[in-house]
């Protein structure tokens, strides 16, 4: 199943939701329950390093450019 990421326009809590084809009711913001949000380009899946480490911007490599990534170019 695919899963999405979000960004709440109201409070811009981003987060993941599963969405298929059978999900009839609109995507909500879990924090303030918002209908508002917006779909956000999501990375591919990570590749594992020598060592098991990930190489995606949440691991060592460089940073994506997302609002919550922690990484500093």
């Amino acid at each position: 199943m695919p899963l999405f990421e979000y960004e709440c326009r109201s409070c811009t809590q981003p987060f993941e939701t599963l969405v298929t084809s059978r999900t009839t009711e609109a995507v909500r913001c879990p924090k303030c329950d918002s209908a508002d949000v917006g779909r956000l380009l999501a990375l591919p899946t990570a590749k594992v390093a020598e060592g098991g480490a990930p190489t995606n911007c949440r691991g060592d490599g460089p940073p994506c450019g997302a609002s919550w990534c922690g990484r500093k170019g």
